[in-house]
């Protein structure tokens, strides 16, 4: 089991609405899967993190297929475009 980790920074004042976006968009991904949104209480401000659970790199790929897909996929970044100042993805095993 892998956790993806999609760390963002979004722009000064704009991580309320980076979470509502993402919220929008989760539930479109199917139930058999678990997702999380966190947001900072230390740290950089304004960040937000999403999480979600894939059994393998080749789940997360077929994910990432599914997503990218989605017909209001490019509607939906560009309306991320303007929240976010920089990004970064970690993959991790989970263990327990």
């Amino acid at each position: 089991m892998l956790v993806v980790r999609d760390i963002f920074q979004a722009k000064y004042g704009r991580g309320n609405e980076l979470v509502a976006l993402l919220k929008e968009t989760f539930p479109k991904l199917g139930q058999d899967r678990t997702y999380r949104i966190l947001t900072d209480a230390s740290g950089p401000f304004f960040t937000v993190v999403t999480e979600v659970e894939v059994s393998s790199l080749a789940d997360w790929e077929q994910l990432t297929v599914q997503i990218f897909g989605m017909p209001e996929f490019g509607e939906w970044f560009n309306r991320m475009l303007p929240l976010v100042e920089s990004g970064r993805r970690e993959f991790y095993h989970l263990e327990s």
